[in-house]
């Protein structure tokens, strides 16, 4: 819904509140405008587990992916590619040439045409052609997200369009993504895990008292985590260097 995603955007820094952030206007959907029981309260956790979600989260028909060990030469031809020009013995890539195991890889359900769905928050009102491949292993996920505007289609002079071989799309706007193939890559900073369920609570007038635990898995990407992992001084120097490598 609309109104989780307004919400969730104000805490994207704080995951471990997630959860009550969502539990908190699961009910106030339900009860809007009802003056609440304790009986009614005490019982309103179970249900959000079990049917909550299911109200305030729907999935993006024909986005669905498949997940294999076996990576596609051609769909992950990502996996054989070191835009940077660095040695990457050790990187993700060269580890899962040498033993599939160590990853997974994604493809999408709907085929290399991808899907057609409605923009929700980038563009509402747009529809946005989706196809996406993904990799994941223990402590990285790269995506190779990319979006385009099927509704539109630009002149091949004014540098919007695309070469009908990059991706199949002829000459549809790039909405989003990156046009060379290189898909983001995420590394794992930290870890969430659950520190104490408290279960025999009987203060049911808040959200029930699931406590999460946030740990630090490589301190060196702390500062990406928001204000609390970072000073001022040391967020202006990092973006400063991110300038002076797009000079």
């Amino acid at each position: 819904s609309s109104e989780l995603e307004q919400q969730l955007r104000q805490y994207s820094d704080q995951p471990c509140t997630w959860w009550r952030e969502t539990y908190a206007v699961w009910l106030n959907f339900i009860n809007e405008g009802d003056n609440e029981s304790d009986d009614k309260r005490s019982n309103e956790w179970d249900t959000f587990q079990s049917e909550g979600i299911q109200h305030l989260v729907s999935p993006l028909v024909g986005c669905d992916v498949l997940w294999d060990p076996q990576w596609d030469p051609k769909k992950h031809a990502y996996l054989n590619v070191d835009e940077y020009g660095n040695d990457t013995s050790s990187s993700p890539t060269t580890i899962n040439k040498n033993n599939n195991v160590d990853g997974c890889h994604a493809t999408m359900e709907a085929g290399s045409a991808g899907a057609i769905v409605d923009s929700i928050s980038l563009i509402p009102g747009k529809r946005i052609l989706i196809k996406d491949e993904l990799s994941l292993w223990e402590d990285e996920f790269w995506i190779n997200d990319r979006g385009y505007d099927p509704d539109a289609v630009v002149d091949d002079n004014d540098g919007g369009g695309n070469d009908e071989n990059e991706d199949g799309v002829g000459n549809m706007p790039f909405v989003y993504g990156n046009r060379r193939g290189v898909p983001y890559k995420l590394e794992r900073v930290s870890c969430i895990s659950t520190e104490n369920t408290n279960e025999g609570s009987d203060d049911m007038s808040s959200a029930p008292p699931l406590l999460l635990e946030r740990t630090i898995h490589k301190q060196e990407l702390a500062w990406t985590l928001g204000d609390d992992f970072r000073e001022q001084t040391e967020y202006e120097e990092k973006l400063r260097a991110v300038e002076e490598a797009l000079l």
